[in-house]
């Protein structure tokens, strides 16, 4: 099988990669292994325009999210399915602290929020107060990689990859009976550990996350809530929350300690542990840089690729930079140096 470009990993990345190279023509061939607890899979997909204890926009959000939103609603009247669930944020401040700092800022984000119903706060624990974050939500993020297998259609295959088999060659790769241009590597942080991971090299803080998914009765369902932590209405009276960050396991396992602090942000944000846990799941972010992707080529081999580092932010950065990255490959257009694989810090001896 001939192809231009090989894509490995059908997460966010390897979706948006693989639709904007179809759009500028080019032929493409997904494989994934579809593991279960693939930071795709188990992301609550959520949208936070005011995102972290800082209460910052996203990198490049005033482009990227109306991209995004564009990107997403496409898909939602090709395929009939709902994708994304715009939702108001409720942001309630977990200390003093909190809250000051939002008053000495919130005249330079004004477009990222409103003020909170009196209703709104009351139904929750909030002695500190908050506000209403705009233009956010969360995205079905299973349903969006099943969207984007049925586009795909025979150039989509559940399958395992091993580093070791794939070959290069002078004019592209080979990998079994897979010949393209190049390999474009999406793995998340599969691609960013272990020796078989081609850039091992990077420098990256990609964190393990645990969620639950709770049964809570009785509360409002129109608004995710955040308080040191996210609870997302998903269906009747089921909600995911989250999460935690753990920078040294990145096997993506739950662990009772996790699920103890993922309580208890519930607690804080419920005022009461009046909960029931349905699930509890975990996976790893891929994180490089301040959580802003990048894409580019191996500094040795050029017809190996990655798109990799989404972080907590690839709902919004995805489909951008796919599609910049996709203009680089077919139209030969320059990267933008902010993306570039090439400005990141290189650990270890060498690249190979």
């Amino acid at each position: 099988m001939k192809v231009d470009y090989l894509i490995v990993g059908q997460g966010l990345a390897g979706s948006a990669m693989a639709l904007s190279l179809r759009d500028l023509g080019a032929s493409v061939m997904v494989i994934d292994r579809e593991k279960p607890n693939s930071a795709s899979r188990v992301a609550a997909g959520l949208v936070t325009t005011l995102a972290g204890k800082g209460m910052n926009p996203s990198w490049r959000q005033e482009e990227y999210l109306p991209e995004a939103m564009e990107y997403y609603r496409k898909l939602e009247k090709l395929s009939g399915r709902k994708l994304f669930h715009d939702m108001e944020l409720l942001k309630l401040f977990h200390d003093e602290k909190q809250r000051a700092k939002f008053e000495r800022k919130k005249g330079d984000v004004s477009a990222w929020h409103s003020e909170a119903k009196a209703e709104d706060l009351s139904e929750w624990e909030s002695p500190q107060g908050g506000f209403i974050m705009e233009q956010g939500g969360w995205l079905d993020t299973n349903t969006y990689l099943e969207i984007v297998q049925e586009i795909l259609g025979d150039s989509y295959a559940r399958r395992e990859f091993d580093a070791d088999l794939l070959e290069l060659e002078s004019d592209g790769v080979r990998y079994e009976e897979i010949s393209a241009k190049a390999v474009i590597l999406c793995l998340g942080v599969d691609g960013l550990i272990g020796s078989n991971s081609r850039f091992h090299f990077l420098d990256h803080r990609s964190a393990k996350g645990e969620m639950l998914l709770v049964k809570i009765k009785g509360k409002a369902r129109d608004k995710i809530i955040s308080k040191n932590g996210w609870l997302v209405p998903v269906e009747d009276d089921l909600y995911k929350v989250g999460a935690t960050y753990e920078w040294h396991d990145m096997q993506g396992s739950t662990t009772s300690p996790g699920r103890a602090e993922v309580e208890a942000k519930l607690i804080t944000m419920l005022g009461n542990d009046d909960f029931e846990v349905v699930d509890h799941i975990a996976g790893v972010r891929p994180i490089v840089r301040k959580s802003q992707p990048m894409v580019g080529a191996h500094p040795i081999y050029p017809q190996v690729k990655l798109f990799n580092g989404l972080g907590s932010r690839g709902v919004i950065t995805a489909p951008s930079v796919a599609k910049h990255f996709a203009e680089h490959l077919v139209d030969r257009s320059a990267i933008d140096p902010n993306l570039d694989v090439s400005s990141l810090r290189i650990i270890g001896p060498d690249a190979r």
